[in-house]
């Protein structure tokens, strides 16, 4: 097998790959992966995605991956290997190359990187490779069996809830910087440790597919009595009839008051209002406050993966 750099590869060679890949995306996540792809193959059909395939022979790819360099950051996006070639050798081939070449890049202090793997476990080369690896799980909750409160809705004392506004958008990052400020999760992301960070963040979320395609409709935002941003909830479509809770953030001063569990609620109610039949969302195991909320409210380990996190030694 040869590792080659994504920049000679065009999108109709590694079409098989990105067939079976978007297959595992929906097989084990529920979740269609199409838009994110169509957005990779627009990136290598303009030769500007840093990446490697892999090939045992002219004119076939058998696995690809690519990486992203944001000084001081650097991030290891998808890593994939068909299935008929899917093995740690054939994986370690195209991590290391990334890996590598990221390292290479001497402005890079961090590597941030959340693998699915769905047809080989990559954290024995992660981790051999000085990756910190932070167990996560990928939850599912059918509505059926969702805790949805009877009758009319009441906000929590002292709080009200509203519909998203993209007026709400620098209140909703601070929101987020402050949850994470000295939570279990706050090293896991680069973008967790400052407010610009977290614009940033809360900028991919709603503006780009990666964590699919931002559903404003059902997202809401927790208001104290002063008017002030105490809850974020934001929520996205990953199929037809799935969405996803990208994230939700409690202020720490409005912790413990019942805010998570109501925005979780509502949205469950106007999830099923609106067609859908489950919802997913990702947590960490070391986050065992948030872990035992999801796992009360019904929802189910559907997948583990890690976060891999790497930095350069001074």
């Amino acid at each position: 097998m040869q590792v080659l750099p994504l920049a000679v590869a065009t999108p109709a060679l590694l079409e098989q790959v990105f067939a079976e890949e978007l297959g595992d995306w929906l097989a084990q996540l529920s979740w269609d992966y199409s838009s994110a792809v169509e957005l990779i193959k627009r990136h290598i059909s303009c030769r500007s995605l840093p990446g490697f395939f892999l090939t045992d022979g002219p004119a076939t790819a058998a696995g690809y991956c690519y990486y992203v360099v944001s000084p001081p950051l650097g991030y290891l996006g998808n890593v994939f290997v068909g299935r008929d070639h899917a093995s740690q050798t054939s994986y370690d081939l195209l991590i290391t190359s990334a890996v590598r070449a990221l390292q290479a890049h001497h402005d890079v202090r961090r590597i941030e990187s959340q693998v699915f793997g769905f047809n080989c476990d990559v954290s024995p080369i992660m981790e051999r490779e000085g990756y910190a690896a932070l167990l996560r799980y990928f939850m599912t909750l059918p509505l059926a069996e969702a805790s949805i409160p009877d009758g009319r809705y009441s906000d929590p004392p002292g709080f009200r809830m509203v519909p998203w506004d993209r007026g709400y958008f620098l209140p909703a990052a601070d929101t987020i910087h402050d949850s994470y400020s000295g939570s279990p999760d706050h090293d896991m992301c680069y973008d967790y440790q400052s407010r610009e960070g977290c614009v940033r963040f809360l900028r991919n979320l709603v503006d780009n597919p990666g964590c699919g395609k931002f559903s404003p409709e059902t997202s809401r935002i927790a208001l104290d009595t002063l008017g002030r941003v105490a809850g974020v909830l934001i929520t996205s479509l990953i199929s037809q009839g799935t969405g996803m809770i990208p994230q939700i953030s409690i202020r720490k001063e409005a912790q413990g008051k019942g805010l998570g569990t109501a925005l979780l609620t509502g949205y469950f109610q106007a999830a099923k209002e609106r067609g859908l039949t489950k919802v997913t969302l990702s947590v960490s195991a070391q986050n065992g406050n948030a872990h035992r909320l999801y796992a009360r409210l019904g929802f189910r380990e559907t997948k583990d993966f890690y976060a891999f996190i790497w930095t350069r030694k001074a």
